[in-house]
């Protein structure tokens, strides 16, 4: 049980870093202290902003203020980099998703945190909302019977700005692609939800963009407990909808559209109960503040990284067997890539 208020950092303060800081605020056991970007002037603003110290070095700054807990919220592909660092100094991470943009990597992070034994959480932060763990609950109680068929959704427009206007964005190193970058959220939720995946068949494609990766992908599954599923996702269409769940059971059927409800029916009539957010909150605030009191109370944080590494294994089988034109059994990804 850690007595004290925790003394938090921040490592990339663009993008997701204004999220995590904005949460770390609004929660109780910690205290955020100080910052680090690799441009000087990004961090400056962010402590002028936030009132800490900033650094350009985040191992620095973890050494100097005494850090007990950081958010890494730097480009994908910096993520194995940075928390091999960190994790030396004992440092508690919070890593937002993916954790990293190839098998190698993201297995070289679970090692890290499994030798230093550090408290690891990664942010996939759909899981803290209504929809989808109403979903996960009825298909765990057997209310929607067997599931036949799952889909996801990931339909997004990226206009050329956004790959234009950050440097990282849409390079195969530090991106990563349309499956991490933006479907990781739709491909956690429905192996979440359902159970897991077990097989994949897939194609991707680089339709509109002028970039490395995909940013248009389609993948049959075979999910673990029994039925089959489609993960639909592109950057590349106008209008962006929202992100879609939608579960067909033999005995009902649930359907979410990002933060609405449309649908759930079961054999006993039309649902009623209205699907409640996670307890300490939705968003990035739900999974900061599940994080600082893992670490006050010793125990997991609500993703683990034995967790948070499903949907990235089902990613890496889905380029596999883009690339192979061939059906991929998820479990041989750890395997093949050790």
């Amino acid at each position: 049980m850690v007595a004290t208020e925790l003394r938090y950092g921040i490592v990339g303060c663009a993008g997701m870093g204004t999220n995590h800081a904005d949460a770390v605020a609004k929660t109780d056991g910690a205290t955020l202290v100080s910052c680090a970007d690799i441009d000087d002037e990004t961090a400056r603003a962010f402590a002028t902003q936030y009132g800490t110290t900033w650094y350009e070095d985040p191992l620095e700054m973890v050494v100097d203020e005494r850090l007990d807990a950081v958010s890494i919220c730097t480009p994908n592909g910096t993520h194995a980099e940075i928390v091999t660092a960190l994790a030396g100094e004992g440092v508690d991470i919070l890593c937002e998703k993916p954790l990293e943009v190839t098998p190698e990597r993201v297995a070289r992070i679970a090692d890290t945190v499994e030798r230093e034994g550090i408290t690891f959480g990664c942010v996939l932060q759909r899981r803290t909302f209504g929809g989808p763990r109403l979903a996960r609950d009825a298909t765990r109680a057997g209310r929607l019977g067997e599931i036949v068929l799952g889909n996801v959704q990931v339909k997004w427009d990226r206009g050329e700005s956004y790959y234009e206007d950050v440097n990282w964005h849409g390079t195969e190193d530090l991106d990563g692609g349309i499956l991490l970058t933006q479907a990781l959220h739709g491909i956690d939720l429905l192996q979440w939800t359902t159970g897991g995946i077990d097989r994949v068949a897939a194609t991707t494609d680089t339709i509109q963009h002028d970039i490395e990766v995909p940013d248009t992908a389609v993948a049959s599954v075979e999910l673990s407990n029994g039925g089959y599923g489609q993960i639909t996702a592109t950057t590349a269409m106008y209008p962006q909808e929202p992100i879609t769940l939608e579960l067909h059971g033999t005995e009902g059927t649930l359907r979410w559209r990002q933060n609405e409800l449309e649908a759930f029916e079961t054999l006993e009539g039309a649902g009623a109960e209205t699907p409640k957010e996670f307890y300490l909150g939705a968003e990035h605030l739900g999974q900061v503040r599940d994080f600082v009191q893992a670490i006050h109370e010793n125990r997991e944080p609500m993703i683990p990284i034995s967790a948070a590494r499903k949907p990235h294994d089902v990613v890496f089988a889905i380029q596999a067997a883009a690339d192979r034109e061939e059906w991929i059994d998820v479990a041989t990804i750890r395997e093949e890539y050790r």
